[in-house]
């Protein structure tokens, strides 16, 4: 099983499930009793959007396109991601980006 499966491309809760080993039904429940999302596509999208804001904020990524970042973390279309990111936060991938680095520079 690969290091961060939830960047997989077209990941389904069973491929998920059978990379953990457990059946999908106690996977889906899980996801959706114990961790509280919605179902399987707004745990993934939670996974992928930390990570993404994570990746935005940093300066080493700074010269990053958000098209790689996004393709990167398993989003197969920019759209989907921006829609995904502007759901999450309130705001695009880019202008989520330079706050966080105006904020970053500022504070050093």
């Amino acid at each position: 099983m690969a290091a961060e499966p939830w960047r997989r491309e077209r990941l389904t809760i069973g491929q998920l499930a059978q990379d953990l080993g457990m059946p999908e039904h106690r996977l889906r429940r899980l996801i959706n009793g114990r961790l509280g999302y919605r179902n399987f596509a707004d745990f993934l999208n939670a996974r992928r959007v930390e990570a993404a804001k994570q990746r935005l904020a940093n300066p080493n990524f700074a010269r990053t396109t958000v098209a790689v970042i996004a393709f990167d973390l398993g989003y197969g279309s920019l759209g989907h991601f921006n829609r995904a990111f502007r759901a999450a936060t309130g705001a695009t991938p880019t202008e989520w980006r330079r706050r966080a680095l105006a904020e970053a520079a500022s504070a050093d």
